[in-house]
């Protein structure tokens, strides 16, 4: 009989072990904290409460508890270490600092200038997950939206899944651009009435502010009797930051068009290399919380014919050859930002050939959605 009831206490203590051993378990991952982008960009920050093939019952700091369907789930992130936050209260003003402590009815924030503050859930109309050196002189420095361009040119920097924005510039350019991965994007756009483009692109971070990348840009015209094409491909450096990096782009280029040989006398209709490699370099830098500095500069070849002294029966200097020779684009201005998007002023000045030095006028405006 003793031996049963010892058999007894020893199962029920097993029991109870495995039981305290699971909810542990359970207790330590609900504290794990998590940043989930659904397919609409909204963002949820908190705790998964339980998970199956299908759906995260997940907390969020603001709303509670949300039952979501993972077919409605973008990504989902791991976030470490202490988490610092953008706090919207109901009545507009807004709190910075490292998140303390939260219950189902509040949070407790550790700021710079106020200290530790506790505030009821019911007063805070948002909460945004930020990085601490995102925190400057007590104000909130939000990301630059559009690190992946400069003007018109890319950097290597990809757009992220399911980041897009639209372009307009001049009023008459259009352009989307889509993250299909976290490293590949596509887009395309038209300038009217001349011509339509698409601008696929890879960019991958290789190191610590180091990306490489590269892409296609393809033209063609929109006015069917006008042969006019474009064709290039390249590849990218981007070093530094999203807030302050430079970019190398190096490409090599094909033009479609009608063209007169002058040393042949005919027209014809073709697909023609380019001589030399075409490049950019380009550079953004952040110089307060709004406002940064861009640059793109443009070098690429272009042909010119070699005539002889003396003319052709037909009164006409005769050509003799081709020569190719550099001319570009050098450009600079200022990007004023707000957190989801932003306008470019800028100055574009062609150079070489029989460029002239006056200054031409570019402004744009971009915006994510």
């Amino acid at each position: 009989m003793k031996s049963i009831y010892l058999i007894v206490c020893l199962a029920l203590s097993s029991l109870a072990y495995s039981q305290n051993t699971s909810n542990k378990t359970i207790g330590s991952s609900t504290q794990q904290n998590f940043s989930i982008i659904l397919k609409d960009q909204f963002i949820l920050t908190g705790n998964k409460i339980s998970e199956n093939e299908s759906s995260i019952l997940f907390r969020d700091f603001t709303l509670g508890e949300i039952n979501l369907q993972k077919s409605n789930i973008l990504k989902i992130s791991e976030l470490q270490g202490d988490l610092f936050v953008q706090l919207i209260l109901n009545d507009g003003k807004t709190i910075l600092g490292k998140l303390e402590t939260k219950t189902e009815a509040s949070l407790t924030i550790l700021t710079k200038n106020l200290g530790q503050i506790t505030l009821s859930k019911s007063a805070i109309k948002s909460i945004k997950i930020i990085e601490e050196s995102q925190i400057k002189n007590g104000q909130y420095l939000f990301p630059n939206p559009h690190p992946t361009r400069y003007f018109f040119g890319p950097s290597a920097i990809p757009l992220k899944k399911g980041e897009k924005y639209f372009q307009n510039a001049y009023i008459l350019s259009n352009s989307v651009q889509i993250g299909l991965s976290d490293q590949f994007s596509i887009g395309g756009g038209v300038v009217v009435p001349f011509l339509f483009y698409i601008t696929p692109k890879f960019g991958k971070k290789v190191s610590e502010n180091v990306h490489l990348g590269g892409g296609i840009l393809i033209a063609s015209s929109l006015i069917s009797n006008l042969n006019l094409g474009i064709g290039v491909g390249y590849g990218s450096l981007t070093l530094g930051s999203n807030e302050n990096n430079v970019t190398l782009n190096v490409g090599w280029g094909a033009t479609k068009g009608d063209s007169y040989d002058a040393v042949s006398n005919t027209t014809k209709t073709s697909w023609s290399f380019a001589n030399k490699p075409m490049f950019t370099f380009s550079g953004m830098s952040r110089i307060s919380r709004r406002c940064m500095l861009v640059s793109e500069n443009w070098l690429f070849a272009v042909n010119e014919y070699t005539y002889d002294d003396q003319m052709n029966s037909n009164g006409i200097m005769q050509a003799n050859g081709v020569k190719s020779s550099y001319n570009g684009v050098l450009s600079g201005g200022v990007r004023i930002m707000l957190e989801r998007s932003s306008f470019d002023f800028g100055i574009l000045s062609p150079i070489g050939g029989n460029a002239s030095a006056m200054g031409i006028p570019y402004i744009d405006y971009v915006i994510k959605f």
